[in-house]
């Protein structure tokens, strides 16, 4: 994301595949030695007898040669196809060579992952994960954990905690997380091991009654007010503070290692640890983290960037409504780039978000790490002289930067009650802008109510789909607001049903051409620099809940 130019601005031309060089056999005429001989026809026809055993007999022999001993056969030559894009440095095109299917599918299953709960009283019956790379190596990662806890004790206590006995998952605390990472996967492999145990225990806290911001005289009231401790304003402030917290330790512990560096007696170890330490501050990620209160029926969504999460609720009359629960937090979003300009100098109004990037830079105005948009000129200098020093190359320092930060992790939280009337929670999909780049909101919906209906079925129109599977939407629609499916731009072509097993697979398959397996091919066929251009990474996280059949 950090250099990227959007997949909607890029123009790429598929030509014919490439003419094959074909091979002409030519005849060639045999002889017993004797041209002046004129053969009778029975020696004629007694030659070509032995001519064809001869040749059968060496086909025979190459066959078995070949399959004792593990040889490859010959292999069909896939089709090429050419790549033409209109570059910042102008007009390039690059050739490739489509993979065989077989290579295809496998790079579709490869990442699957599904994970049972299986606990009683939990409303999360499972959730399906897969990724597909671009970048090289994927920068994207996920995490997903089950917090269990044990059975509340107390006057305090009320509810039917008893009848919930034999329902070991009732007090579960699910946390699910994709992460998205640019510049580098170092910040997106720190918070895939440590974001979930950040949250977990500033829950533990807030359990134990200590509620993030609240100065003594917050507290007193509640004390004096009977106020509820565990609320969704508290945990959603936890979730909040937790990204905070978390980034600004990845973004500061550098900086504040800087005079000891200077002062170690070993220079080249002390620069090699400042280095690994700085990587994940250096780099970036954005994220989105949904937080599933099994005991108090709550489902939360914390997302710091352009990561997405979208939950499908079946209704009583069997149509489906789309809700969107959060909202891309980049530099083209008119309500982010109005927060932004709030929060510095007006003279800086012009250079805060340039061309719809922070600074003309950075994509989403949200993320962990990016230090250099939080930290100021001379601590970035600072950092990047001790990077050249090792021979790392450091993140160019930012033009502007007169009140830094100007990237914040701290992320908007959305709540909703897990249980609402006649309407069902049927699955959540949580997924990094990959997947958003190639479908909308509401086609994620679509696609996955009819997966529900029937996963494997011959591909249909998306017109077609969209009629025969009604959606309904949450307004007012958040930030990027698109096209409803089988609307304007979104009736060409076809959706694929395939029967993946894996939910997150029947995603990521139809956003890389659903049933135009020509350009799904091609996409997934392509690699290095060209890859990125034309696709991001892809992660998806399908969430199931009380799936009671």
């Amino acid at each position: 994301m950090l250099s990227r130019t959007p997949t909607h601005a890029l123009r790429a031309v598929r030509l014919a595949p490439h003419m094959r060089a074909g091979v002409r056999a030519t005849p060639v005429r045999f002889s017993t030695g004797n041209s002046g001989n004129k053969q009778s026809p029975m020696t004629i026809r007694r030659n070509a007898i032995v001519a064809g055993t001869l040749l059968v007999a060496s086909a025979a022999l190459y066959y078995y040669e070949w399959k004792s001993m593990g040889l490859a056969g010959p292999e069909k030559t896939e089709p090429g196809f050419t790549v033409t894009i209109n570059t910042s440095a102008g007009v390039k095109t690059w050739n490739f060579q489509r993979k065989p299917e077989a290579e295809l599918e496998a790079m579709l299953h490869e990442h699957e992952e599904t994970t049972a709960v299986g606990r009683k009283g939990n409303p999360v019956v499972k959730w399906d994960t897969n990724h597909v790379a671009s970048n090289e190596p994927c920068e994207d990662r996920s995490a997903g954990d089950i917090v269990p806890r044990g059975q509340a004790k107390g006057w305090w206590v009320t509810g039917d905690v008893e009848g919930k006995a034999n329902h070991p998952g009732h007090r579960d605390l699910v946390l699910l997380s994709v992460i998205d990472g640019h510049a580098g996967d170092a910040t997106s492999q720190l918070l895939s091991k440590t974001l979930h145990p950040t949250i977990a225990l500033y829950l533990a806290g807030l359990q134990a009654g200590i509620v993030p911001g609240r100065s003594w005289y917050d507290k007193l009231t509640d004390v004096l007010t009977w106020a509820k401790v565990w609320s969704p304003l508290n945990v959603s402030r936890v979730l909040q503070t937790a990204y905070v917290q978390l980034d600004d330790n990845i973004c500061q512990a550098p900086i504040r290692q800087l005079p000891s560096l200077l002062a170690a007696e070993d220079a080249v170890e002390a620069r090699q640890k400042f280095v690994a330490l700085a990587q994940p501050a250096a780099a970036g990620a954005v994220t989105a983290t949904a937080f599933v209160d099994a005991e108090n029926d709550g489902l939360y969504v914390a997302v710091a960037g352009d990561c997405r999460a979208v939950a499908g609720w079946q209704v009583a009359d069997g149509s489906w409504r789309c809700d969107v629960l959060t909202e891309d937090q980049m530099g083209e979003n008119p309500r982010e780039v109005a927060r932004m300009r709030s929060e510095h100098p007006s003279y800086e109004a012009d250079t805060v978000i340039r061309n719809g990037r922070v600074q003309g830079g950075l994509q989403p105005t949200r993320a962990f790490g990016d230090a250099v948009y939080k930290w100021t000129s001379a601590q970035s200098q600072a950092v990047a002289d001790v990077f050249r020093a090792e021979g790392a190359k450091p993140r160019a320092s930012r033009p502007w930067n007169f009140t830094p930060p100007y990237v914040t992790a701290r992320p908007e939280v959305s709540h909703r009650t897990l249980h609402q009337g006649e309407e069902k929670l049927k699955f959540l999909v949580l997924a990094t802008d990959g997947l958003w780049d190639r479908i909308t909101s509401e086609e994620a919906t679509l696609l996955m109510a009819a997966y529900i209906a029937n996963p494997k079925r011959p591909d249909v129109g998306k017109k077609t789909l969209a009629e025969e599977f009604t959606v309904k939407t949450t307004e007012p629609r958040p930030y990027p607001v698109e096209d409803l499916p089988g609307k304007g731009k979104r009736t060409d072509g076809q959706w694929a049903f395939e029967g993946d097993e894996n939910a997150a697979t029947h995603l990521i398959r139809n956003a890389l051409g659903g049933g135009d397996r020509k350009l799904r091919g091609e996409l997934l066929s392509l690699h290095g620099k060209v890859s990125r251009y034309m696709r991001d990474d892809m992660t998806v996280n399908v969430v199931f809940f009380d799936d009671e059949e």
